[in-house]
């Protein structure tokens, strides 16, 4: 059903609604409104799903780096007192 660019390009159509519409309620009736809040949830669903129907898709790579490694490394560089 969807994947394809102008399912996607009406789906962002569809979020920047959303968004501009929880902005003026925002500045229209406050931003603890019930409105405002309201709008803000759907537009989080919204979002859900489309980085489910249209980002998931792409696999993102990382590198695994040892925090341990990174700190050792940067506190043997700048000789900190409590390295040593």
């Amino acid at each position: 059903m969807y994947g394809g660019s102008k399912e996607k390009a009406l789906f962002l159509i569809r979020i920047q609604e959303k968004r501009e519409k929880m902005c003026l309620f925002g500045k229209v009736y406050g931003l603890n409104s019930p409105k405002t809040i309201q709008c803000s949830q759907e537009l989080d669903t919204l979002l859900n799903e489309y980085y489910q129907l249209f980002q998931k898709t792409k696999k993102r790579y990382s590198v695994p780096i040892h925090r341990h490694t990174v700190t050792n490394s940067y506190a043997r560089q700048y000789s900190l007192p409590y390295a040593k």
